[in-house]
């Protein structure tokens, strides 16, 4: 059976209005105190994870920014992985003139945005953690866990050609991942959550074959693959059923999919699910 449990939050765990549902929370409360290990693991800044989750009674793990950020519940482990101060310059000099691109970065506390008046309800829905308006030239370049890009017209195709320029111009100094399908994350050589998920397991002394997780991003492959069990919403883009065609395919967030299914694969055969 399964003892750390890592799931995404946007597309997967949380309800409208960046919530988290009376069923999923009484499904994890019941698995954390048969002694399962929770993560949240998001694209999401580590700040904006932290206010929606102020009122939750249980131990959770963090795995924010896509891996650039890692913090157990205990805090005992709290770890940032930055781009080098180098390679974010370039990647803003390499996209500032793109008109179609809102260029983002967290960075420090903050979420920096080249363009406030673009429409990001259905980014973020957390009133607590807004971005705040940089011109471009004026963006820092140290401290930066990832640099991103939504696309105004949300054309994939056209982030899909960014993903190869950018690649091709960082090589081996970058990773990047779409969190959705208008929104191209950079992030430092090596960054994922299927890595920074790999180092909580060994802190946590669980062996990685004793996980499982879910998701609906391209962002969540790493992690989904790295796992024993990788569990796919149905809402995903296809490019993550292509990529991990033997993944279980659920039902939705709206649905409170992911409770559902720990109710029904974990929890009911150890009745903590009355």
């Amino acid at each position: 059976m399964y003892n750390l449990i890592a799931t995404d939050l946007d597309g997967t765990l949380l309800l409208q209005g960046d919530t988290i549902g009376k069923f999923t929370r009484k499904v994890l409360t019941d698995l954390s105190s048969m002694g399962k290990q929770i993560v949240f693991a998001t694209g999401r800044h580590h700040a904006d994870v932290n206010s929606i989750i102020g009122d939750f009674d249980i131990p959770v793990h963090l795995i924010t920014s896509n891996g650039a950020r890692l913090t157990s519940a205990c805090k005992n482990l709290d770890i940032s992985q930055h781009l080098p101060s180098h390679v974010v310059k370039r990647v803003i000099e390499a996209t500032q003139a793109d008109n179609d691109l809102v260029i983002n970065m967290y960075c420090g506390t903050q979420w920096l945005t080249s363009e406030v008046k673009h429409n990001f309800s259905d980014f973020s829905q957390n009133d607590n953690f807004n971005p705040i308006l940089k011109h471009v030239d004026e963006m820092p370049c140290d401290a930066v866990e990832k640099v991103f890009f939504i696309h105004k017209s949300r054309d994939h195709d056209a982030l899909v050609k960014l993903e190869r320029h950018l690649i091709d111009l960082f090589s081996d100094n970058i990773n990047v991942a779409f969190s959705f399908p208008w929104c191209l994350e950079v992030m430092g050589s090596g960054v994922s959550k299927g890595q920074a998920l790999i180092q909580l397991a060994g802190f946590l002394g669980i062996p990685i074959d004793k996980t499982i997780a879910f998701g609906d991003g391209m962002n969540d492959v790493e992690m989904l693959s790295t796992v024993a069990k990788g569990v796919i919403m149905g809402t995903a883009h296809n490019r993550v059923k292509q990529a991990l065609p033997g993944a279980d395919i659920i039902g939705s967030c709206g649905e409170e999919s992911v409770a559902h299914y720990l109710s029904e694969n974990m929890c009911q055969a150890s009745s903590c699910i009355l």
